[in-house]
């Protein structure tokens, strides 16, 4: 990739994707999964009460967090796995060929090496995070738009229901994870 192409594809604070690669990428593989019939996860994360970090560390402490973050965050998925900075302080993790338990094992692995970081200054601040999780392919999962918008709905669940969890799009079933799948 050119210096130029990997310029314009990466958030320039915390070095992952950008909003508008994860677009192009969220189109393409959902395209793909569709093709292929090959299933698509989707894991937006939202920092908790990351305001507070800012309000009483400062930006440059709360810049430093989210570089840290996004650096755990790319350790804790795997390579295929494309992760970017979606806003503020959330992020998106986009699992192609991944069926909803195996993605679940990757949030909930997300949430818990996040959980144990030490971040800022002299590893002082602890930071928890809520996510949300879509599936492909799901009756109500037709487009790249409704995965994204289905993974909003569960990470605002999780939000409301206490933080520091991962939701499923409301109309997903829990199924007992199946260690034979996608890991």
């Amino acid at each position: 990739m050119g210096e130029l192409q990997r310029l314009s594809s990466t958030d320039g604070l915390t070095g992952v994707h950008n909003h508008r690669h994860f677009q192009e990428r969220l189109r393409e593989e959902f395209r793909r999964a569709q093709r292929y019939d090959d299933p698509l996860s989707l894991i937006l994360m939202d920092l908790d009460h990351f305001k507070q970090v800012n309000d009483r560390h400062g930006h440059t402490t709360g810049d430093g967090v989210l570089r840290e973050v996004a650096a755990a965050l790319q350790q804790s998925v795997r390579e295929t796995d494309l992760v970017a900075r979606y806003g503020g302080e959330e992020f998106a993790v986009l699992l192609p060929r991944t069926h909803l338990t195996g993605a679940l094992t990757v949030a909930e692995r997300v949430r818990k090496d996040l959980a144990t970081l030490q971040v800022g200054p002299q590893g002082s601040l602890r930071v928890t995070a809520s996510l949300g999780l879509s599936s492909f392919p799901h009756r109500t999962v037709l487009s790249p738009e409704q995965l994204l918008l289905t993974a909003d709905e569960a990470l605002y669940r999780a939000k409301a229901e206490g933080r520091d969890r991962v939701c499923l799009h409301s109309q997903m079933p829990l199924l007992p994870p199946n260690p034979s799948q996608g890991e």
